[in-house]
């Protein structure tokens, strides 16, 4: 018996000498991509949504010690430059150098293509929160766009908020990528058929030192086209910055009322009173994903005011978002590239962001669409909502004002 009991307690001795160790050794990090593009003209908006996804990592891992759970996700980040190439190289340096079989990013579509080659030959899946072009809205890939919907459904607004305005002619300024591509194919398709009146597009290279010469040839479209014309301008915001400058002197151009994308329904637009004074002159129109609200919105804000000492810029959410979609994923699948896939779709639809419920179609892509409709307020540097479009419904509804 004594020989027994003194066998008993070297076990326990050396148990309770070796646990210690082997608890430490038995956290596992799982590495999270982050790809965006942090320097070029996107750069501002790489910079704030890898915030976004920081914060995700950092809640997340401090729950996860607070549940005694030996896992940490570990951010690895790479900077796409905003272009197609750069994406790719970005992509395959992050999996190369860590392992990392989840990717949050790219921004762009055009990105996210230039990137969707390497991501489906390697089996690795691809969280891209704000793509929109309809390019990329392709069935069994790996590329998951889980929470900006496909621009599919924004083009459909537009299309029915011109038509409630009675406009007759639309010109438009795309930037010649493929979100603003298919924005303008979409939208011209749809205007033509509802309507029966004529869309005249005039696009314009990615990242141009000025628009004179685009500005010119939309005037003179507009020109062409007579009354009832009004313009769509697809473009990001520092080109669109461009444009105005341009157009606030053209008697045309400044004349005739204008719509635009969501990137340019930012407050940023309207702190500078030569655009704010041109926007509301023109009454500047904003399609945009409505500023609806859940449960995990207030928290959010709150939390990033807390860490980064300013609000979260736009899309942001949807960073934050993705992000824990993913490591949500990765903690039932792992870092295996075949699991996320595979699970991710299921993750995705049972998740409750901080605007949306993350409900994908049959091609991964975000399949709720509710829009709001904004214009520049008349006393404050910022955009009021003015209306509505449900896209699942079809469902334009604009305020008596309108």
């Amino acid at each position: 018996m004594k020989k027994h009991a003194v066998i008993f307690v070297l076990l326990v001795s050396a148990l309770l000498f070796v646990l210690p160790v082997a608890a430490q050794d038995a956290v596992v990090e799982i590495p999270i991509g982050v790809v965006l593009p942090f320097t070029g003209p996107l750069g501002s908006y790489g910079q704030e949504f890898a915030r976004g996804a920081e914060l995700a990592v950092e809640q997340m891992n401090a729950r996860l010690d607070a549940a005694g759970v030996e896992t940490r996700f570990v951010i690895a980040s790479a900077d796409t430059t905003g272009t197609p190439d750069g994406a790719a190289r970005a992509v395959e340096t992050v999996v190369q150098t860590t392992g990392a079989q989840i990717i949050i990013g790219p921004l762009t579509t055009a990105e996210v293509l230039g990137a969707k080659q390497f991501a489906d030959s390697e089996g690795i899946v691809i969280v891209a929160p704000v793509s929109a072009s309809n390019a990329a809205a392709i069935p069994d890939d790996n590329i998951f766009r889980v929470m900006y919907p496909p621009d599919r459904f924004s083009a459909r607004a537009f299309v029915e908020l011109a038509a409630a305005r009675g406009y007759q002619n639309v010109a438009i300024l795309y930037v010649d990528e493929p979100y603003g591509n298919s924005l303008s194919q979409q939208f011209g398709d749809g205007f033509t058929e509802m309507t029966g009146g004529t869309v005249a597009s005039i696009k314009y290279t990615p990242n141009p030192t000025d628009l004179s010469s685009e500005a010119t040839a939309l005037s003179a479209e507009v020109a062409r086209m007579g009354e009832s014309t009004a313009v769509l301008c697809i473009c990001y915001l520092e080109d669109a910055k461009k444009l105005i400058q341009v157009a606030q002197v053209d008697p045309i151009l400044s004349s005739v009322p204008w719509m635009g994308i969501e990137n340019l329904g930012t407050p940023a637009i309207l702190e500078d009173a030569v655009y704010a004074d041109f926007l509301r002159s023109v009454e500047f129109t904003v399609v945009s994903m409505a500023r609806t609200n859940t449960p995990l919105t207030q928290g959010f804000i709150d939390a990033f005011v807390e860490t980064y000492g300013n609000r979260p810029g736009p899309f942001t959410n949807m960073v934050f978002d993705a992000t824990n979609i993913a490591m949500s994923t990765a903690l039932v699948a792992g870092n295996d590239g075949a699991a996320i896939e595979s699970m991710l779709p299921f993750v995705s639809s049972h998740y409750i962001g901080t605007s949306v419920q993350g409900y994908l179609d049959g091609n991964g892509d975000q399949a709720i669409a509710y829009y709001g409709i904004y214009t520049p307020a008349a006393d404050s540097a910022e955009f009021m909502q003015i209306g509505s479009f449900d896209a699942l419904q079809n469902l334009l509804e604009l305020t008596s004002a309108e």
